[in-house]
């Protein structure tokens, strides 16, 4: 990129679901990417959460779920080129009672892999 050409935004996801659960227990659920309906369900429920946060298109949409202990999270995505995406959670370092969750939702015709997971 020469200095004449604008700097390209972030990515971001097309769609967030955000909340707050009392399960502390939930922290067996991993930074992860999920890719398929069947995994997205088994991961609320992991959470305490009763019903799904929010609808995902598997066909055409994958997720970055991540969680903490913390009041606040959020991410952070880097392009890094060839249908790469570099997704991170930043969270505050407050521990709090219960945990929080963060779901970015991503269009798998945008990228080929998120976080080194290949998106079929």
């Amino acid at each position: 990129m020469s200095a004449d050409e604008p700097a390209k935004p972030d990515p971001a996801p097309v769609r967030e679901f955000r909340g707050e659960t009392e399960e502390e227990n939930a922290t067996a659920v991993p930074q992860s990417v999920i890719g398929a309906a069947q995994a997205y369900e088994d991961a609320w429920k992991v959470l305490g959460l009763k019903e799904s946060p929010g609808v995902v298109d598997f066909e055409k949409e994958v997720v970055f779920l991540a969680t903490t202990r913390g009041s606040r999270i959020q991410l952070r995505c880097r392009d890094e080129g060839e249908g790469k995406l570099q997704v991170m959670a930043i969270a505050t370092r407050d521990i709090r009672p219960g945990l929080r969750y963060l779901i970015g939702v991503f269009l798998k015709k945008d990228w080929q892999e998120v976080n080194g997971t290949s998106i079929p």
